[in-house]
């Protein structure tokens, strides 16, 4: 590692603070994670999934409009300092095959296939950089691992343009599927000729999903279907394209999702407006897998203003691009730990499990929390109500206290480190069958999206206590875990 490091103090602060407290969400691997209230799921990685690390990984971020940096101008990271690689082309290479022919320092620019600019592709294989010197103490100079990245996403698409219909035997798709298996086929000819002439191994290490704005006009998809071709998705990228173009690699690779918070952007109008199908859908088909995880809701991001050209607030700014790309790398970090040690992988985002019921005004919500307690914090996003809580029925609809007041919560307590206590207006009435988080207050504007308004929660864990990220000009950010958009049914005791 060189002395004059850039990253070097954030690098410092990491290694000191996570000392002090055992690490990032490391208890997943001491069996401690379970007994804290984590969320349960059903499938365990057989023991053919367990990670083997190689020389060059890839990370390929997927989806639409913010996997390729819409709204990212001007790109930020114009320096890779740690030998990590993109196509000659750059991130966006789109299928133009003079744009894939060689590999060249991984950095983020303005050109290339699409609108974007800083897309995070560097943000995340640099931050998994300096997880792994912070918590293993390893310099980049001894890491055994560098990585490739890339976008496969493509502006605009609705999921079932990327997706490989449907069954394991068919192996066409439509064209997004194409465009993605040309531009997957290119960088894994160009990684293996690499590691053959370094006598190097490689392999598909991760896949990041940011998507979900077009489904949310709710003109394609449901839930359900939504959440059933996610799955199938990521099945189809293990199944017809990993296996296949890397038969040597015995193990899934990972599939992160940043959950899409922008459904209100549409308009009152819209079937999505305080109802967000697509986000649920997206932390559905997680819960359910051994392999696709939840890293974080993009509502804690600042989006770009994009009023002038007559749209709404959809996309990220360079900034908050970059910034995913570290929520990603930390969230990859800590999921190969756990795929290493043989053990299911833990649930990294901080989420809602169950909420109970106590007594007629009383209601108690267990929260899987990922590091430190659970928090109310106004600070940094911006205000809502109930910190983002509502008590609604089964057709989604808030119930009120009485005709004439709408909200049933009169208090959000703090009395564990995993849990909230709601305190009620009136006595819980029987039509409440479920307690949502995030979904939007009607009573604010629509066609605004991140941390200033529109569907949000103010409820965080501590891991920024100990993990900062360092902005663009040089502020320090804490990487606290938000509250995912979710639900969860009442139970009564």
């Amino acid at each position: 590692m060189r002395d004059d490091d850039p990253i070097r103090p954030r690098r410092d602060f990491l290694r000191k603070s996570l000392a002090a407290l055992g690490g990032i969400g490391t208890v997943g691997v001491t069996g401690a994670w379970h007994l804290s209230g984590a969320m349960q799921v059903a499938d365990t990685p057989a023991a053919t999934d367990v990670i083997t690390r190689a020389r060059r990984e890839l990370i390929m971020f997927h989806g639409q409009s913010n996997a390729v940096g819409t709204g990212g101008r001007p790109a930020l990271t114009l320096q890779e300092i740690y030998a990590n690689v993109t196509f000659n082309g750059g991130v966006r290479p789109g299928t133009d095959p003079a744009a894939m022919t060689g590999l060249i320092p991984l950095v983020e620019y303005d050109g290339g296939h699409g609108t974007g600019g800083e897309v995070g592709t560097n943000a995340c294989a640099d931050g998994l950089v300096e997880y792994t010197a912070a918590l293993t103490g390893v310099p980049f100079s001894a890491q055994f691992s560098q990585f490739s990245a890339f976008t496969s996403g493509e502006g605009g698409r609705p999921i079932g343009y990327f997706a490989s219909f449907l069954d394991d035997g068919n192996l066409g798709g439509y064209q997004g599927w194409k465009n993605s298996q040309t531009r997957l086929q290119n960088m894994i000819a160009l990684m293996r000729a690499e590691a053959t002439t370094k006598a190097a191994t490689f392999s598909w290490l991760a896949t990041t999903w940011q998507q979900g704005e077009a489904d949310s006009t709710g003109l394609s998809e449901t839930r359900k279907t939504y959440a059933s071709k996610l799955s199938k998705l990521e099945r189809a990228h293990w199944l017809k394209l990993c296996q296949v173009l890397i038969p040597e690699q015995a193990w899934r690779p990972l599939w992160l999702v940043a959950q899409v918070c922008s459904h209100n952007s549409y308009g009152s109008g819209s079937v999505a407006f305080c109802n967000p199908f697509i986000a649920l859908a997206q932390r559905d088909a997680c819960l359910a897998s051994a392999t696709m995880r939840m890293v974080n809701p993009q509502y804690l991001f600042d989006y770009a203003d994009e009023s002038a050209q007559g749209q709404p607030m959809l996309h990220l700014t360079n900034e908050s691009h970059r910034w995913q790309g570290h929520y990603f790398a930390r969230a990859i970090y800590q999921l190969i730990q756990d795929r290493q040690a043989g053990v299911p992988m833990r649930n990294p985002a901080l989420d809602m499990i169950s909420a109970v019921v106590r007594g007629p005004r009383t209601v108690y919500v267990l929260f899987n929390v990922p590091s430190g307690s659970l928090t109310l914090d106004t600070t940094w996003v911006a205000p809502t109500r109930n910190y983002g809580l509502d008590l609604r029925d089964a057709a989604n609809a808030v119930v009120p206290a009485s005709g004439s007041h709408d909200n049933l919560i009169a208090a959000v307590t703090v009395v564990a480190r995993n849990v909230l206590r709601l305190t009620l207006t009136t006595d819980l009435p029987a039509s409440v069958t479920k307690l949502t988080l995030g979904w939007g207050d009607p009573a604010e504007p629509a066609s605004i999206a991140g941390r200033h308004g529109g569907p949000r929660s103010n409820i965080r864990d501590g891991a920024g206590d100990a993990d900062v990220y360092t902005a663009s000009d040089g502020t320090l950010r804490p990487m606290h875990n938000y509250a995912l958009v979710g639900e969860v049914p009442l139970t009564v005791l």
